[in-house]
């Protein structure tokens, strides 16, 4: 031990018995609360999280079910400095609805989204088998679920099995939201995910979310720029081993003249799912059906074979 170290270890032993005797000193001029005062002083504990409302849900009687449900859906966000309010609804649907919050000054941005999926999401879902085919099942930390335990929970469809069921579409969700995104896909940021939420960037105005391509009418002279973009975003997708699966009008929002594309709990492994190829030709023809309203003409079958057969090689 050299004479710094000694002199640092000597300050810190210093520094040690100054704290203890204050200590001592404040100990002995408190007196000990009685039993009555204790209980009070617990009952005014105030922790912010539990008595935090936001502003949306203030206005909800306190026995509807969409108040609780969503003061702890968000809650653990607020808690993180993450969000601040909960402003308004903004979209509601059968698996899920979509909040507008004031983000916290520190996220960088003044509006956050908070996608909520609903307990009994999964009831809504049709052929989510056609989904599942091929996809390795992760929990909420992303890791695999390799347990005998899990696979009778999800085959039994117990209660422990539906919330696993649940976690895999919403880590698959996040997961490839935050893959397409770093690839430089036109989707939203995620931001955050935690139990039944995800948080990502808000597209639009506080008072004017963007709405759906399917609500909207492309400017004249922009609708065939969109398609183009839709479509270069179909095999950016396809180039990162994925397809959306359930690409629509519905699910691709139109703001400032650009289109941003949602939704992805069901996408879908090229490489693994036998039904990749019918999915890819199922969205192309979605999307072709949508724009020859506004005079785009392409052919929906020859599209997704040029998409697909310089990916994969060959169909079927």
């Amino acid at each position: 031990m050299n004479q710094y170290d000694a002199y640092e270890k000597y300050q810190e032993f210093d520094d040690y018995q100054t704290e203890k005797s204050a200590y001592r000193k404040a100990k002995a001029g408190k007196k000990k609360p009685k039993p009555a005062e204790m209980i009070a002083q617990l009952s005014n504990f105030d922790d912010s999280l539990a008595a935090w409302v936001p502003s949306y849900a203030a206005a909800l009687d306190p026995r509807h079910h969409e108040r609780q449900w969503l003061i702890e859906s968000v809650g653990p966000f607020y808690r993180d400095n993450v969000i601040t309010d909960v402003t308004h609804r903004v979209k509601s649907g059968k698996e899920a609805n979509v909040y507008c919050c004031t983000a916290h000054p520190a996220s960088g941005v003044a509006l956050i989204a908070a996608k909520l999926y609903r307990p009994r999401m999964l009831r809504t879902l049709k052929n989510d088998i056609i989904y599942k085919a091929g996809r390795q099942l992760r929990g909420e930390d992303g890791k695999l679920m390799k347990g005998r335990r899990e696979k009778v929970a999800l085959a039994q469809k117990t209660n422990f099995g539906k919330q696993l069921d649940m976690t895999w579409w919403i880590q698959n969700e996040f997961s490839t939201q935050q893959k397409l995104f770093e690839a430089g896909a036109a989707v939203p940021r995620p931001i955050g995910h935690n139990g039944n939420a995800i948080l990502m960037d808000y597209i639009g105005e506080e008072g004017l979310p963007a709405p759906a391509l399917i609500d909207s009418a492309p400017a004249p002279g922009e609708a065939r720029d969109l398609f183009a973009l839709i479509m270069d975003n179909v095999q950016l997708m396809l180039n990162n081993h994925l397809v959306h699966g359930d690409l629509s009008a519905y699910n691709i929002l139109y703001w400032e003249g650009t289109a941003v594309i949602i939704d992805f709990p069901q996408m879908v492994d090229a490489r693994a799912n036998p039904h990749a190829y019918e999915l890819l030709r199922r969205d192309v023809a979605r999307v072709c059906a949508y724009f020859a309203r506004f005079g785009v003409r392409a052919d929906a079958e020859e599209l997704a074979r040029d998409l697909w057969l310089p990916y994969m090689g060959s169909i079927g």
